[in-house]
């Protein structure tokens, strides 16, 4: 009888295990702090999209398997966004239709330990969705909130 109480308490952490987070996806230090991802970028940051006269200002958004984090920004006018890809699959960063247009990045240049850079020069609410895992207001999407400066 004790044979099987340890078999069924392996199997039981066994079970926990298999559903615990991805390990991308659990929050690092720096990262708790109010849900903002703010911070020094790093690796290929300098995206096709990095424009003349930015603030100096850095936000980083990092692109997780099943999530942006953050996924809700208020940045001022200038500010630099860095989409990270700290998955282990594909994404993309694409504005939402009907929303503001000409910026973001596709799959194919979005691969696990790829970034992304915008420099945001216009006010307005740029809502954003990685299409392969999410659609509009469900699943990975996100809102960058710009203001005047």
């Amino acid at each position: 009888m004790r044979a099987a109480g340890a078999l069924c308490v392996v199997a039981m952490t066994a079970t926990l295990w298999g559903c615990a987070d991805d390990p991308s996806d659990v929050p690092v230090a720096a990262d708790v702090e109010a849900g903002n991802a703010s911070g020094d970028a790093s690796g290929n940051a300098g995206g096709d999209d990095a424009e003349a006269g930015a603030t100096g200002v850095v936000v980083e958004v990092q692109a997780l398997d099943n999530t942006f984090r953050a996924d809700e920004l208020t940045i001022a006018v200038g500010t630099e966004v860095v989409f990270t890809n700290v998955g282990r699959n594909e994404h993309n960063v694409i504005p939402e239709p009907g929303g503001i247009q000409g910026w973001g990045v596709g799959e194919d240049r979005f691969a696990p330990g790829d970034s992304y850079a915008h420099v945001f020069t216009e006010p307005g609410v740029y809502e954003y969705v990685c299409t392969i895992h999410g659609v509009k207001r469900k699943g990975m999407v996100g809102t960058i909130t710009v203001t005047a400066a």
